[in-house]
């Protein structure tokens, strides 16, 4: 079994959502779930904003680690974050799936990287949601 000890050292923080009110689509346990993908369950395809707000805090981070996407991650001030697992289903039901996951020897998502047409959805925002993870501040958010 996945352990908190699994979580990877990045050296960024993670953006406050919007609207300053909603708790945040990159979940904030200290004691996250890991999931292997057929543990993950919900159905349909996620238009709405609060997946669409994933996307592109999940796309920034992938542009600013330049590289795949830890499921579970500790962020330079100690706090444990991880990538919302409705979120992810959401975007694995989309066809074609507009993410991929890399697994761990016992078959837990370990990291996590966006399709082509992910990331081409927001070409022209690259810059910006690069910027926004880069230039994250430490936050309760």
């Amino acid at each position: 079994m996945k352990s908190v000890a699994d979580a990877v050292d990045i050296s960024f923080f993670i953006p406050p959502m919007n609207d300053g009110k909603s708790h945040h689509v990159i979940s904030m346990g200290q004691w996250p779930k890991f999931y292997r993908p057929e543990d993950l369950r919900d159905i349909g395809s996620g238009k709405t904003l609060w997946v669409d707000t994933f996307e592109k805090i999940f796309v920034g981070l992938f542009l600013a680690l330049d590289a795949p996407v830890p499921y579970a991650f500790r962020t330079p001030d100690g706090k444990i974050r991880s990538l919302d697992a409705g979120c992810m289903k959401m975007l694995v039901n989309r066809n074609p799936p507009e993410l991929q996951f890399n697994l761990g020897s016992e078959g837990f998502i370990s990291t996590v990287v966006p399709s082509d047409a992910l990331l081409n959805r927001y070409v022209l925002l690259h810059s910006k949601l690069r910027a926004r993870i880069v230039d994250a501040e430490p936050s309760d958010d």
